[in-house]
C-alpha cells in the first residue's frame, strides 16, 4: 500500500505544471520560512525568558545583589563564551544567506535550491538559538541547585 501511495504522489508531482513549482520557489516561499524561524525564535524567547529572569531574581535575592551588582553577577549567565559562539554562529549563517548567489534566482531549479538551503540555514539558526536557551537555563539551574544545597546545610 505504501509503494502504491509513494508512486501516486511521484506521478502526481510529476505532472504538475511547471508554474506551480515556480510558484512553491517564488518570494512568498522565501517570507514563509523567515516567518516559520522568527516565529520558533518567538516561541523559544516567550518559553523561556520568564524562567531566566525568575531564576536570575532568585539568586538575586539569595545573594542580595545590589541594583549596581546585579548586572555584573547576572550577566555571566546569559552571556559566556557558549552564548557568544553561538551569537558568532548565527552571525555568520546569516552572512552566508546574504551571499547566496543572486544569479540563481533567475531560473526556477536555482530559487528552489536557494530556497531549500535557505531553510537548512534558519533551521540551524533556529537549533543554535534553542540551543542558546537550553546552555542559560542549565547554568541557570545549576547555580540555583548550589544554592539549594547551601541552604541545606546551614
Amino acid at each position: 500500500m505504501q509503494v502504491r501511495w509513494a508512486f501516486f504522489v511521484l506521478f502526481v508531482g510529476a505532472g504538475t505544471p511547471a508554474f506551480a513549482q515556480a510558484a512553491a520557489c517564488d518570494a512568498g516561499a522565501f517570507k514563509t520560512v523567515v516567518a516559520e524561524a522568527g516565529a520558533a525564535i518567538s516561541g523559544l524567547q516567550d518559553a523561556h525568558a520568564k524562567t531566566v529572569q525568575a531564576k536570575l531574581q532568585a539568586l538575586r535575592a539569595h545573594h542580595n545583589w545590589s541594583d549596581d551588582v546585579y548586572p555584573v553577577r547576572a550577566t555571566p549567565f546569559v552571556k559566556d563564551d557558549t552564548t557568544m559562539a553561538i551569537d558568532a554562529a548565527n552571525r555568520a549563517l546569516l552572512l552566508k544567506v546574504q551571499s547566496f548567489d543572486a544569479n540563481k534566482a533567475a531560473s526556477e531549479d536555482g530559487r528552489c535550491s536557494m530556497l531549500r538551503e535557505f531553510r537548512l540555514v534558519m533551521d540551524e539558526v533556529v537549533r543554535n538559538t534553542a540551543a542558546k536557551w537550553r546552555h542559560m537555563v542549565a547554568k541557570l539551574d545549576a547555580a540555583t541547585a548550589e544554592v539549594m544545597q547551601a541552604g541545606m546545610g546551614e
